[in-house]
């Protein structure tokens, strides 16, 4: 891993100059040139590699140190004597502690402790992400659980499986793939509004080329493969665990080498979007960021180092906690009143600008020109 980390790692708030660009990633082999249509996955493998290659050069000591704690979890939890022998059925509750074997139970000691390092280190290191990486942690165990629910009557599942008999599990799938859905389309959205916030620019070219910088469809495929990895990991071990009778070891076997691959990967999805949007972005929908703007409209802080480009004569801008800019309505009716970039005035209805004319120079810029940047991508 690159020290390079060792500069972010002391200061989150701010970013360091990337080492590459996605546009400066090239494939050895595209599968383009067997067939157009494969186009679609060169693109996904172009920003799955730069993705990858953007962490093993920025990651440092502390997050590398997270990886190998949630993997040293997993393997504890899962590479037990007790699931090994099948266990006992019978003794469930307390009786199922005192019949664990001392090693197997300080096994899973060290297993819990773990567990709850990884996690202290996931929401320490990636404080835009910590309500998102929570419900992926809770996704997964849901994962498992549902398993256990889809097993309980049927220990072939998903073979002789009965609807009626699936409803609580399909229930949990549901509500896991509404955390995903709302996971995915807060990144997506947030994504969004940084280009248009941070690399506004009057030339449509630019802010495409912007948008494809910032594109997210390989991270977006690191979770649609993350989802599926976890289900795949928490059915082959409940599978195994299923059949007591006739234990089959390929579907443990399964279970470790699937299990391995959630842990990393699920670092990269909380990792990569708080790269892309810096540590003091917030990750959230347009609509509770629409929302919340309309409640608060009138109440920010002032900008106090705005200033003009050209003159450096000061602007009158204001800006919230989260980085967002509120200009001055365009109506001349409307007086003393702010918004976000590009959203409607509860009075006139006008949308605010995303540019100004200065009145010393004569100017015409962005807004955004009239603030430090502070934002590394």
């Amino acid at each position: 891993m690159s020290e390079g980390e060792e500069t972010s790692d002391s200061n989150p708030n701010q970013l360091a100059e990337m080492p590459f660009r996605l546009h400066d990633i090239n494939l050895k082999f595209e599968l383009s040139n067997i067939h157009a249509v494969l186009k679609p996955v060169d693109k996904v493998r172009k920003e799955i590699k730069f993705i990858t290659l953007l962490a093993y050069s920025e990651w440092g000591r502390e997050l590398v140190t997270a990886l190998i704690v949630g993997t040293f979890a997993f393997i504890l939890g899962s590479l037990s004597a007790e699931i090994f022998s099948g266990g006992n059925p019978d003794a469930v509750g307390l009786e199922g502690l005192k019949n664990v074997g001392s090693f197997s139970f300080f096994q899973m000691l060290l297993s819990i402790i773990a567990w709850v390092w990884f996690g202290y280190l996931i929401l320490t290191k990636f404080p835009v992400m910590r309500i998102h990486s929570i419900s992926l942690l809770l996704m997964w165990n849901g994962m498992m659980f549902l398993q256990v629910l889809f097993h309980e009557k049927n220990t072939q599942f998903p073979t002789n499986m009965v609807l009626s008999d699936m409803m609580s599990g399909v229930l949990i799938i549901l509500v896991i793939l509404f955390f995903t859905y709302f996971f995915w389309k807060a990144v997506i959205e947030t994504r969004d509004l940084h280009v248009q916030i941070h690399h506004v620019h009057e030339d449509v070219r630019v802010m495409e080329k912007e948008m494809r910088e910032h594109s997210l469809v390989g991270w977006g495929s690191l979770l649609v493969f993350w989802l599926m990895t976890t289900f795949y990991s928490s059915w082959s071990g409940i599978h195994y665990i299923a059949q007591r009778t006739e234990p089959n070891s390929f579907y443990y076997i399964m279970h470790i080498i699937s299990g391995l691959l959630i842990v990393p990967v699920f670092m990269l999805l909380i990792w990569y979007p708080q790269r892309m949007l810096g540590s003091d972005a917030r990750i959230s929908t347009t609509a509770a960021i629409t929302a919340e703007i309309e409640m608060k409209q009138g109440g920010l802080v002032i900008e106090q180092t705005a200033k003009c480009p050209e003159c450096e004569e000061s602007v009158e801008l204001k800006r919230e906690t989260d980085g967002q800019i509120s200009v001055p309505c365009p109506s001349e009716s409307c007086v003393s009143v702010f918004g976000i970039i590009g959203t409607a005035c509860n009075i006139c209805k006008k949308k605010f600008p995303s540019r100004f004319e200065c009145k010393s120079c004569g100017i015409n810029s962005p807004y955004i020109d009239c603030v430090p940047d502070m934002e590394a991508w």
